[in-house]
Formats: C-alpha cells, structure tokens, sequence
C-alpha cells in the first residue's frame, strides 16, 4: 500500500524581493513596472519603492526595471535557490532633462526680464519638447505681481507638448503691484521628463536723482536768477526740483530762507527767478530735486548783492494814441550809493524784459523823476516799457509795463438815401474817431455798387476830410436798378465803413426780388417762399405772386400763384409739384405799364425733397440726414438697413463712417433728433468682429456695443 509521497527540497519554490530607488539622491521610487524575466512575471513598486516575487522555480533570473524619466535597467543574474529567498535591490539613473526654455529666436534662456517701462506687460517665451516622444508639462506660479502665465495655444498653465514641437507660453505682470525697486521671482516650469527655472524680472533699481547747483546770473541789488542743471533724474523720475536759498550756508528743504519750486519741462538745465532780496547781503542756495526715494541737493553756490545799485521805477504809460504813448521813471539811490546817473529813459519792445539794445529813449542824467515820450508805434500793437537808468556799475531797469496802442479806428455811420431818381440820389453820413486816436482822416464820402459791401474800389465820392457829418451826391446811375451804398472814411492805416443801405433807383419797371433761401417743404407736393418789392417802377402794383414751370423763365402764362398787391415782401406757396422734376421759379410784379421778373431760381428735385431735412457740410461735402430709425440693432442689422433703405428714388443711403459720426456728435444740437445714446458707425473692427459706435452722452467711442441707435445719410453734394 502506497503511502503520501513527501515533495523532494531540491525542488522546493523560492522567492525575490527588493526595493528600487534614484541612483543619485537613494530616494525611493514608487511606480516602477518589475518584470522577473525570462519567466514574465510583472509587478509594479510600491509607496515605499519595494516588489517581491512569489513561488518562483529554482533558477537563474534577470530583474528588467522601467520608469519614465529613468533609464531602463536590466539586472545582473539572480540565481533562485529551492526555498530560499533572495533579495535584490535596484538602483536606476533619471535620464537627462529634455525640457528647453527658448526665445523667439530659438535660443536657450534662464530669465525673462520686463524692464521698467509701464507699458511693458507682457513678454513670451517657449517650452520645447528636445525627445522623441510626447510629454506633459506644467508650471508652478504663486506671484502677487505675475497675473497669469499660460500658453498661447489652449490658455492653460498645462498641457502636452508632441516631440520636437513647442508651446508658446504667455506671462502677465501687473506694474501697479510692483512697488519700487527691482522684482524677481523663479518661475518653475515641470514636466513628466524634467523641469526648468525661469527667472523673472521687472522694474528698476531705485535711487536719488543727482544734480548740479550753477552759477547764479542777472543779479542786482533785489533780483537774481538761481540756475541748476539735473544730471540723472533718479529711479523713479523726479516729480520736482527748484531751489532753497538761505543766508547761513547749506540750505535744505526744512531749513531755509525761502524754496522756489520750478517747472518740469523735459530740459535737464533750469532757472528760477527772485526779487526779494536784500542789497549787500551775502546768500547760499541749492538746486533739489525729489523723488520717491527722497530729496537731492546740488552743492550749494554763494551770491553777495551788489551795493551802488541805482533804484529805478517805471512810471505808469499815459496818453495812450495809435502811434505814441507818454511814460518815464523815477530814480533814487540807497546804501551810500554816491555814483552818478550818466543816463536815463525808457525803453520799449513787443518782446518782454526790453532793454536799451531795443528801442529806447534819452531823457538826460541824475536821479530824481522824468517824462518820457514815446513815438513811431504801429497802431493795435501789444508793447512792454521799462524805465532804465545807467552808472558806471551796469544799467538798471524798472519793473515792467505794459500798453496797447489805439487802433486808429474809425466810427463811420451812414445817412439814408434820399432825393431818388432815375439817374442820381443823395446820401452821406458822419466819421468820429475815439480822443485817442491821433490819425487824421485823409478821405471820406460814400461808395456804391449794383452788388453788397461796396468798397472804395467800387464807384465813389470824395467828399473832404476829417471827422464830421458830410453830404455826398450820387449820380451816373441806372434808372429801374438795385444800388447799394456805405460811407466810408480812410486813415494813413486803413479804410472803415459804414452800415450798408439799398435803394432802387426810379423806372417804369417794378423790381422785385425772390428770396432763394426762404422755401420751406409743405408736403411732398408744395413748398413755400417768400418776395420782396423794392420798386413799384412808380405806378402801384395791382398783382404779384411767383410763376413756376418745367422749363426756364416762366411767365403769369404758366402756373402762377396771386398773392395780394403793393410793394414789400409776400408769401407764396407753390402746389402741384410732381417727383423727379426740375423747377424753374421766378416772383413777379405788375403794375399798370408792365410785369417784371425776379431771377430765376432753379429747384431740383434733389433740393426740394430734402427741404426739412437737417443737412450738414463735412470735408467740402453737403450730407443729408435721414430720421432716426427709432430702434436698437446690431451693427450688421444697421448696415443692411441703411443699404436696404430707398427714399426719393435714391438708395445709396448708408451708415456714417466713423469720423462724419463723430462730426455728427459735435454738431448734434444742430441737426436735432438724437437720443443720448450710442449709435452706429459704418467702420468696423476685425479684431473684436464688430462695428465702432460712438456715445452721444459724452463723444466717447465703443467697440464692443450689442445693439445701437441708427441715423442713415446721405452725400448729396460733392
């Protein structure tokens, strides 16, 4: 009988087990596939970085180890022995980094620097994939200043890269958050195979501006100009500089006789004047600047005003003419001053501060006060007069006036005209000039013309001279004609004219006259004008009214309207009008020898449909403007509204573009009928894929508006 047979230990199973980890740092490695081979028996380390193999035959084995990022490792021989276990412990090498950081010239960087200008706020760089297979990648940011740093592509701060491609990467700073000084921060770009630092920079160092304190210049005894040069403005820019200046040496801001602050005007060298000092009396003064950082001094400079200065007042400027003035000065001296006066006056320019290099005068020598007078202007002139005195130390010059010489304008009224005849009439008027005009009137007397605003290049009379009333008598005239007449007077500078008046002189032929301005739309078949008879050619006017037709020079025989008698203005209004036709109108006046004619005015159609509608004149062309459209549409609804649009037989209709919109805006009470509100303009901007508007609360110019207003024009004149 057989009995249980006992497994023989020569064959007994075996085991391994082992741990892998980084051959550089001995860090554990969780995650790494262990293949026993040739057996294929497959497991994958643990959190610890340990694997074990179970019931394994006896034999000779090999461990194959992988992990992305590290090198595969095949192991040496592992003999499994019957019931024993074997260890094996594993070391495998991370493969080199095959993450890049690169410009856009393709150039391997470590840092990104914004600079310190405040309108850098955004700079780009790539991450580029150096391997033969795909990675993923993420960056790591925690940077108050540092808004956001994603890629280009898919807006993320993640993604994956193919092998040998990059992804462009975007990085956003906000300055406001800044501060002063240089920033920096390290921005860690990762991936599953390697990660990079990145550098970043923004903003300047700071520091204090640095400058120079110049010789001071211009000095006498109350006055000097202080001068100072800023050599480099500072980090951040100063937002002042000027000077303090102090009788004890090294003034500053806290402690001083007095600051001056001057302006910033882009010029490294400034100045400051004062006139608050004291004679013979010994000063120090420092040019400054500040800026955040604080305050810089230039080194200090040493004045002494002088003593023997001579004190000079410029009288006030009297006798104000067109070509002459009356002014002068007073002198005295101070502070033991025993130095004579060798000569005085005034001087004059249209310049400020004027000198005796300018025009001046020569009112003799000493001290004490004198009248000067001054001659040879030019007429409405702007001047500034100083009173100047001269010793043997230097000229001085007494504080600045200022005058305007008289225009020399004539005041010339004109009489009405009166004694009418077919030939010659009466007229005249009156030339008064202001007392402080001092030029003579060289002519005067009336001028006349068939057209307005007669001149003296016109028919005229001359009619004496000087100021006064004058009669003129007019003659060589037309009979039946409209004259218009001005009295006029003329200095050695310029001619001046009085009020225009009109006059018809006599005839048997009424003169009547069409007002081409007064017609006003009714309807769409009428309109309406006004006329004025000037002349009832001496027989009263028994009818009048305007005459219209298709064809020029209409006459009563054509379609006329009867509008009263007598001479004056009158109203008409015109019926019957059809679309599309040209009118030709003339008013008319009869009386008992004849009917006359106004001019002709022609109306087309273009013109009379656009009577009450507001037009408005832009870049030499004449715009009409239809009414609001009365309701709110997106810009591409606006466009194919306005093309769509046909009035009076025209379709050319369209949406202003954006700068006849924005005339439109500055003229709007004018044209009348908008709602503050936006409207449209027919520019439209690719980028954000809608029409440009423009606000007519404030003028202000939108691109992103939904829904706007619409008002459609039209060209009709170009």
């Amino acid at each position: 009988m057989a009995g249980c047979r006992k497994k023989d230990s020569a064959t007994a199973p075996g085991s391994i087990y082992g741990s892998v980890v980084d051959k550089a740092s001995q860090a554990s490695i969780s995650g790494a596939g262990v293949e026993l081979m040739p057996k294929g028996l497959k497991t994958v380390t643990g959190y610890d970085g340990t694997f074990q193999f179970t019931q394994i035959d006896p034999g000779d084995y090999n461990l194959f180890v992988t992990k992305t990022g590290y090198k595969d490792l095949k192991s040496s021989t592992i003999t499994v022995k019957p019931g024993e276990t074997f260890k094996g412990d594993v070391q495998i090498e991370k493969l080199p980094s095959i993450l890049r950081i690169i410009n856009s010239e393709g150039q391997d960087i470590d840092s990104l620097g914004f600079g310190a200008e405040n309108d850098v706020t955004s700079r780009t760089f790539s991450i580029f994939n150096d391997s033969p297979r795909k990675i993923t990648w993420w960056i790591e940011e925690n940077c108050s200043w540092i808004t956001e740093a994603i890629s280009m592509l898919n807006h993320e701060s993640s993604g994956e890269i193919e092998a040998g491609r990059q992804e462009p990467i975007k990085v956003t700073i906000d300055r406001d958050a800044l501060g002063l000084g240089l920033k920096s921060y390290i921005l860690n770009i990762n991936s599953d195979n390697g990660s990079k630092e990145l550098l970043i920079t923004a903003g300047a160092d700071v520091g204090l501006p640095s400058l120079t304190t110049d010789p001071v210049s211009n000095l006498t005894q109350y006055f000097v100009t202080f001068n100072g040069t800023v050599i480099n403005g500072g980090t951040p820019v100063y937002t002042e500089r000027g000077f303090v200046y102090s009788t004890n040496p090294q003034p500053t801001i806290d402690n001083n006789l007095g600051k001056i602050v001057s302006g910033i005007n882009g010029q490294a060298s400034y100045s400051a004047n004062l006139n608050e000092l004291t004679p013979n009396t010994t000063y120090y003064v420092s040019a400054y600047a500040i800026n955040a950082v604080g305050v810089a001094y230039g080194d200090h400079v040493s004045f002494t005003t002088p003593a023997g200065i001579i004190n000079v007042t410029t009288h006030d400027v009297t006798d104000i003419a067109s070509t002459s003035v009356t002014c002068g000065g007073t002198l005295s001296l101070e502070n033991g001053n025993t130095l004579p006066v060798t000569a005085r006056g005034v001087c004059w320019s249209t310049n400020h501060n004027p000198t005796t290099a300018n025009n001046h005068t020569d009112d003799g020598s000493g001290i004490g006060s004198y009248t000067s007078y001054i001659t040879n202007l030019t007429i409405n002139t702007n001047y500034y007069v100083r009173a100047y005195a001269t010793n043997e130390v230097g000229t001085f010059y007494g504080e600045e006036k200022t005058f305007t010489t008289n225009s020399g304008e004539i005041t010339v009224t004109t009489n009405s005209v009166t004694s009418i005849g077919p030939e010659t009439a009466i007229c005249g008027g009156n030339a008064t000039v202001s007392n402080e005009n001092n030029l003579p009137i060289t002519a005067k007397g009336v001028c006349w013309a068939t057209t307005q605003n007669p001149t003296i290049f016109d028919n005229h009379s001359i009619d004496g001279t000087g100021t006064g009333a004058f009669v003129s008598y007019i003659s060589g005239l037309t009979s039946a004609t409209i004259y218009y007449v001005r009295a006029y007077a003329s200095n050695e500078f310029n001619t001046y004219y009085g009020e225009e008046r009109v006059f018809a002189t006599n005839g048997a032929t009424p003169i009547v006259m069409l007002d081409v301005y007064s017609f006003e739309a009714l309807s769409s078949t009428s309109v309406s004008c006004t006329s004025n008879i000037l002349y009832d050619g001496g027989f009263t006017i028994t009818e009048r009214g305007v005459c219209w037709s298709t064809v020029p020079n209409p006459t009563i025989a054509d379609s006329h309207t009867s509008d009263g008698n007598g001479t004056g203005y009158y109203s008409s209004v015109i019926t019957g009008l059809t679309d599309n036709t040209t009118y030709y109108i003339r008013s008319y006046a009869t009386n008992l020898s004849e009917t006359s004619y106004s001019e002709q005015f022609i109306m087309e159609y273009d013109y009379r449909i656009y009577l009450g509608f507001p037009r408005f004149i832009y870049n030499g062309n004449t715009y009409v403007v239809y009414s609001d459209l009365g309701s709110f549409m997106p810009w591409h609804s606006a466009v194919t509204t306005c093309e769509n649009l046909t009035f009076a037989g025209f379709t050319d209709w369209r949406l202003p573009d954006l700068n006849e919109l924005y005339y439109m805006y500055l003229i709007h009470n004018t044209i009348g009928g908008f709602v503050n509100d936006k409207y449209w303009s027919s520019d439209y901007d690719n980028n954000y894929h809608n029409g440009y508007s423009i606000d007519f609360c404030d003028g202000l110019t939108y691109y992103n508006a939904m829904n706007c207003y619409v008002r459609p024009i039209r060209v009709i004149t170009k």
